[in-house]
């Protein structure tokens, strides 16, 4: 039976390539075939077929051992040749400090035991067999996060393809499987989000040592499949052979070092947490130090600047959970933020000293003369800011202008040097009532006969030529009893007959003065921390502008350094 059925196979082959019959024969042979699975043929028959003979003579447990090195000479190290792809980077994990990829792995070797001459069944050189049914190499990712090989190895079928054509014995055995490797990778953020980051696989046997497993790779990583990342660059992937001496052995073991070089894309933290924080800052200076009025004293600026520190510290929050935890740097993006968090509690300090400033008219008192100079003569010029036109018209009616009153003082401080100085007291203006009787009396009488501008232009001279014309360190004193002798004065004047018409006038200058010497103050305190505010706006919005900035800068430089260093 076994034999007709032999005959008949080799007749239908016989008909195929003398009559080119392929139809016949394929439904013939597809009839024996389910014959046999029928079981009209026998198992021995079956077992006849060329690759399911090969296959069985190649793994007879008499002949092959799967559990020892496939080399006929047991001093002989067995070569391991690697080759990867790189099909896609999964994951990197900053906090953790590890990278995930997935990856096409292929080892070959040369298995001598796997020995078959191809005309002995069939013309077969190729047979594709389970990675379980032969030899395998135990390569191990050294530095894996997950220890179970299973969960990062697939391992399917190995491709045996015989080497009697090239005249030696044995087979060449390609071991081909799909990877995730989750691979521990020191991250070096000090540069984030403008980091350049290499992470390396540490691959090589686990038991053997070069005289029984040497390992070799080609020494870049295939990248033309490679599914393109949105946040990462790769800019190499190679491998470099190291042999390693350890404490634990005599001969060494050969490491393979798959570098990967990785260069972040900044974009993404750029137009999401850089340009916003910048902007938000800006906007948050512009609030601090916006002018406020007579009325309102703006105390909001306050809870402005907490409400942004608030702000700036979730988003610094934010960034943090990103990078991994180190005290040996601090990285770029913290700079920045601690940077823009310094600058927002200063500004929001400075607010509080403005908003003094601006509350001090109500003290009555005027700012200090090097005060008004400097900043209403000098600084305003600087700021793009115009002096209030009612209070240009208040110095030229009182005569009172910051720079002729500096003048002024300097002029009165270079003459009382060469001028002897009386102690300064109450009697030394008692001396001197006859003067001041006089000169009231005749503004009293001006009054009368002029317009009221006119006494109250007279009053103030006198005031500043008498108050210039004392001792600069008696000059406290001086104003003190200077007051208290113009109230008395005034006492008197206004204690005159109330049906006296020159009374009545008199009153009426005073009450004047009064009113004119306050909206004065006022409006001289809200230019000054008008100018203040401005002064602080442009000082505080171009740090923030150059921390902005700046922080740019260092990334493209350090980019730079990255493209030196891979040229060189």
């Amino acid at each position: 039976m076994a034999i007709g059925y032999n005959f008949l196979i080799l007749y239908l082959i016989f008909i195929q390539f003398k009559y080119g019959s392929t139809l016949i024969v394929n439904a013939t042979l597809t009839n024996l075939s389910r014959k046999i699975d029928d079981g009209r043929i026998s198992l021995s028959e079956y077992e006849k077929i060329p690759h399911i003979k090969l296959t069985k003579d190649l793994l007879d447990p008499k002949k092959y051992d799967t559990r020892v090195r496939p080399v006929s000479n047991h001093s002989r190290a067995l070569k391991i040749y690697l080759s990867m792809t790189l099909y896609q980077i999964i994951d990197v994990n900053e906090p953790e400090q590890n990278i995930k990829l997935n990856m096409w792995m292929i080892q070959r070797w040369h298995d001598e035991m796997l020995d078959w001459n191809p005309k002995e069944y069939n013309n077969i050189e190729t047979l594709i067999l389970p990675s379980t049914s032969i030899w395998k190499p135990d390569t191990y990712i050294y530095n894996s996060v997950v220890m179970n090989k299973d969960d990062t190895e697939r391992h399917m079928n190995v491709r045996i393809d015989s080497t009697r054509k090239d005249g030696k014995l044995g087979a060449n055995i390609s071991f081909l499987y799909p990877a995730i490797y989750t691979t521990t990778c020191r991250l070096n953020v000090r540069f984030f989000p403008y980091e350049q980051e290499n992470c390396t696989l540490t691959i090589s046997s686990w038991t053997n040592d070069k005289s029984a497993l040497d390992y070799y790779a080609d020494a870049h990583v295939n990248l033309e499949n490679f599914i393109r990342n949105e946040e990462w660059d790769v800019i190499s992937f190679k491998v470099f052979r190291h042999e390693y001496k350890y404490a634990c052995c005599e001969q060494p073991w050969v490491i393979l070092q798959a570098s990967l070089v990785m260069r972040r894309k900044p974009l993404y933290y750029l137009v999401n947490l850089i340009i916003p924080t910048s902007i938000i800052t800006l906007v948050a200076i512009t609030g601090f130090f916006t002018p406020g009025s007579t009325s309102n004293d703006r105390t909001e600026k306050i809870n402005l600047g907490i409400t942004t520190l608030l702000a700036m510290s979730i988003l610094m929050l934010m960034v943090c959970d990103q990078m991994p935890t180190t005290s040996e740097f601090v990285p770029l993006i913290a700079w920045f933020y601690l940077s823009i968090i310094i600058i927002i509690s200063i500004g929001t300090f400075l607010t509080s000293i403005v908003l003094s400033i601006h509350s001090q008219r109500q003290y009555g008192k005027l700012p200090s003369d090097w005060v008004r100079y400097f900043f209403f003569v000098i600084v305003y010029k600087f700021t793009l800011l115009t002096i209030p036109s009612q209070l240009k018209q208040m110095w030229i009616d009182c005569d009172n202008h910051p720079e002729d009153i500096y003048k002024k003082r300097k002029i009165n401080l270079s003459k009382s040097q060469d001028r002897f100085i009386y102690p300064t007291n109450v009697n030394s203006y008692e001396k001197n009532d006859h003067k001041q009787d006089f000169i009231t009396s005749k503004l009293i009488k001006s009054s009368l006969t002029n317009k009221s501008q006119d006494v109250e232009m007279k009053i103030l001279k006198y005031d500043n030529e008498d108050e210039y014309s004392r001792n600069h360190h008696t000059e406290k004193q001086h104003n003190k009893v200077k007051k208290r002798y113009i109230i008395g004065k005034s006492k008197k004047c206004t204690n005159y007959d109330t049906n006296n018409l020159e009374n009545d006038k008199i009153n009426n200058i005073f009450k004047k003065l009064c009113h004119g010497s306050s909206r004065q103050i006022a409006l001289e305190w809200e230019f000054l921390a008008s100018i203040l505010d401005r002064i602080l706006l442009i000082s505080f919005g171009s740090c923030v502008i150059i921390v902005t900035f700046g922080m740019m800068a260092i990334g493209v430089i350090a980019q730079h350094s990255y493209d030196m260093d891979i040229e060189a």
